[in-house]
């Protein structure tokens, strides 16, 4: 599962152009075409599902918040007990020599780790892409699930590949994870922050969910700009008229949501906007501070 980043992603089959087959990834460190690109068949990532990625924000050819990322992925490989011999300055190297052979200045761009094999270490696979996200308010439906391991973007996407399908099926352009209480929890793939009474109300980072890394910010920016942020559970049933609600995540930003289910929301224009302006802000700021670190 994952929420962070993401928007629909090639994984998820749901919104996004047709990649070329000669578009260009990069494998611990070297430049190939995709279709090139391989990993042992007995890597952990293909036998068991063990690895962690992070999807990130590429503006001006550069990742933004690369370092929130970064200790977020690095966290996670130590829990897992999983060594990668490249340091960040290496992978940051990478991401920006991928993205200028690419031609993509601005995007998306995945970290993926795997477990690697027996016999051998992991492998860093990166990725970048273009996407085109849906700045209109969305039609959200529930679908019952939570995390496994909130702490880790884990690559096994399955549970958000379901809920997105059950999306599609439904006519809804996403999903919402709750529980058996009707408590909302993430959406498919990203963060969820509901706004009420000029305060954000957002899930509590306690293990259930991807603490998101735009959702860190958002927190920070939020409370720095005066809006009162508050980590409580919601539940569907408490869903008023007037209430709004958004979905974060690193590359599609902030997104408003039209309606859950059959309970339509409150497109807050004004909040919507003065929120964007705020992370915009942050972002524009990682990204020079990225520049002035690596570049």
């Amino acid at each position: 599962m994952t929420s962070d980043d993401d928007s629909p992603t090639p994984d998820s089959g749901a919104g996004v152009p047709e990649r070329s087959a000669a578009m260009l990834v990069s494998l611990n460190g070297e430049l190939m075409a995709e279709r090139e690109a391989y990993v042992p068949a007995l890597d952990r990532a293909v036998t068991h599902g063990i690895g962690l990625y992070e999807t990130l924000k590429l503006t001006g050819g550069v990742p933004v918040l690369f370092g929130e990322h970064m200790d977020r992925l690095s966290a996670g490989l130590d829990v897992l007990e999983i060594a990668v011999p490249w340091d960040r300055a290496t992978i940051a190297r990478w991401i920006v020599a991928l993205a200028a052979a690419g031609g993509i200045s601005d995007g998306g761009c995945r970290v993926l780790v795997t477990g690697g094999a027996a016999w051998g270490g992991p492998s860093v696979l990166i990725r970048h892409d273009v996407r085109e996200s849906s700045v209109q308010p969305l039609r959200v439906i529930t679908h019952r699930g939570i995390r496994v391991s909130g702490a880790l973007k884990a690559m096994t996407f399955m549970q958000s590949h379901l809920a997105l399908r059950a999306a599609a099926a439904a006519g809804a352009d996403d999903a919402i994870f709750v529980d058996d209480e009707g408590r909302m929890f993430e959406g498919a793939t990203s963060n969820i922050f509901l706004a009420r009474g000029g305060a954000l109300v957002t899930t509590p980072a306690e293990g259930a969910i991807l603490p998101g890394v735009l959702r860190a910010v958002l927190e920070r920016a939020a409370g720095a700009g005066g809006i009162p942020v508050l980590e409580a559970y919601s539940r569907v049933a408490d869903l008023r008229p007037d209430d709004s609600m958004f979905l974060t995540s690193s590359v599609r930003g902030i997104v408003a949501v039209a309606s859950v289910d059959d309970h339509r929301l409150h497109v807050d224009e004004a909040m919507l906007t003065r929120l964007r302006r705020l992370v915009g802000e942050a972002e524009q700021a990682a990204a020079a501070a990225f520049r002035a670190t690596y570049l």
